[in-house]
């Protein structure tokens, strides 16, 4: 499994993910020496993912050719790759334990009018995509991070930034979150786990949406915004 990061601002969304790869050895996620970008986007929003490649890339793929401008048309390409995914591999046991492994977070503006944007996570229990309300954050973590390793990050993001009450989402709140979200990972990497040192982020903020890996962040900020 990959590191994500979601962070939902009402007005805005962060994604983050590291590049990281994974083959299936034995039972287990053993890393590979392959890394690769893993935010993709549309006209409408982004999407991100961790799981299966063979599962996961032709959603990103729809998503991006067909453009879905609704959680029920990205909950329908979801769907019908699930089943096409189940029809090659049904001589396979695990199928089910794979497709249930895999997971999406995409973003979707909610309205013109409302000025919000959606962040929707994929629920496999539910078969449908739960929205992210605002002022929360979830996480997606590599195989190997431990379960006191995940309490001390969700300690960590209790310093999340949501901006002043009745207020939008400044650029400050941004970068704060964009930083935290880089400690985190720098935590996660000081433990020994398996992610990659740079990061991806996709924001999606009412009005722009902006694209920029960690070096760059580091770099030049959100200046060119």
């Amino acid at each position: 499994m990959t590191f994500i990061a979601t962070v939902s601002m009402g007005d805005c969304v962060i994604l983050a993910a590291d590049r990281a790869t994974f083959y299936v050895g034995a039972g287990i996620s053993i890393p590979s020496l392959h890394v690769q970008r893993k935010i993709a986007r549309n006209r409408h929003g982004y999407i991100t993912a961790a799981g299966f490649v063979e599962l996961i890339r032709p959603v990103k793929d729809r998503f991006v050719a067909e453009g879905p401008e609704s959680v029920e048309a990205v909950m329908q390409i979801i769907a019908d790759e699930q089943e096409r995914f189940r029809r090659r591999n049904y001589l396979k046991a695990v199928v089910e334990s794979r497709v249930k492994s895999c997971s999406w977070i995409l973003t979707l503006p909610v309205s013109l009018e409302e000025k919000s944007i959606l962040a929707a996570v994929y629920d496999y229990a539910s078969d449908g995509l739960l929205a992210l309300a605002k002022g929360h954050s979830i996480f997606n973590y590599p195989s190997d991070v431990a379960e006191h390793e995940k309490r001390h990050v969700e300690s960590m993001a209790a310093e999340f930034s949501f901006g002043w009450r009745g207020e939008g989402t400044s650029l400050q709140d941004i970068r704060h979150n964009m930083s935290l979200i880089l400690s985190i990972a720098g935590y996660l990497r000081g433990r020994g786990r398996c992610l990659t040192s740079q990061i991806d982020f996709a924001v999606h903020a009412v009005g722009w949406r902006k694209e920029v890996d960690s070096g760059l962040f580091l770099e030049k900020g959100l200046s060119s915004c």
